[in-house]
């Protein structure tokens, strides 16, 4: 993972290199929802910037984030509820969250900057359970936010990043046993063979289901900064309090 961090503004302008007549240009990052030192960084090098954020209840975000390293065997440890305790065991960082699996979701506390230092026109946030009911619709919203072709219709047949624990133990062990080579050579693959041809395509998942004891105590974890957010982005988040019908599954 490190070896795919841009550490200069030089090397984060080659990221464009080759823009020719584009009308919107972007890029993204988890990492930019993860640091409090994002808002100011990003505000200096593009004042002008509109933000968009995608947000997933924080428990579920959690949760996936811990089966998508097992899945690819970033993470020895099976029992997400062991990961909980040690995590929370120390108070959760306040300046970067990245390797913090509950730390990410306090969305409230890594937002805030951006309210503070961007007008509030040029943010929009989204949320996950809303592109899961209207996908095209969310992308629709986003085009006009963009100020670009609201009727482009975006190919969403695929659902990418799922994660799960790979049922075929043989599958499991190489595709585990290769981390460390694959997360290395990341940075030199084609993009279609990165991004497009993903080898887990085709493999069976498993995805046991987060035990109800403990998601109500990550409920409450998050409780405080929900409500903050809720206030912050203006829209009702009672679902992920646990006070709505609605609910959403691991993946």
């Amino acid at each position: 993972m490190a070896r795919q961090w841009i550490s200069n503004r030089a090397e984060y302008e080659k990221l464009f290199d080759g823009v020719g007549d584009e009308k919107v240009l972007g890029e993204v990052s988890p990492v930019y929802l993860q640091a409090t030192s994002a808002p100011g960084a990003i505000r200096e090098v593009c004042p002008e910037a509109r933000l968009v954020a995608i947000l997933r209840d924080p428990v579920d975000r959690a949760y996936a984030h811990f089966m998508g390293r097992r899945r690819d065997g970033l993470e020895e440890r099976t029992d997400f509820g062991t990961v909980v305790t040690r995590e929370l065991s120390e108070p959760l960082p306040d300046d970067v969250a990245f390797g913090s699996y509950l730390g990410c979701g306090r969305y409230y506390h890594f937002l805030k900057g951006y309210y503070d230092l961007f007008p509030r026109e040029r943010i929009k946030i989204f949320l996950f359970d809303n592109f899961r009911r209207d996908s095209r619709g969310l992308m629709a919203e986003l085009y006009g936010f963009l100020g670009v072709d609201g009727s482009f219709k975006t190919a969403m047949s695929y659902r990418h990043n799922q994660t799960g624990v790979i049922e075929n133990r043989a599958l499991r062990f190489l595709w585990t046993g290769t981390a460390p080579i694959r997360t290395w050579m990341r940075p030199y693959w084609p993009e279609f063979v990165r991004d497009s041809v993903h080898p887990l395509r085709a493999v069976k998942l498993a995805r046991p289901e987060l035990d109800p004891t403990l998601r109500a105590r990550l409920v409450d974890l998050f409780r405080e900064d929900v409500l903050q957010l809720e206030e912050l982005i203006g829209q009702d988040l009672s679902a992920w309090r646990g006070d709505s019908a609605d609910s959403a599954d691991s993946d």
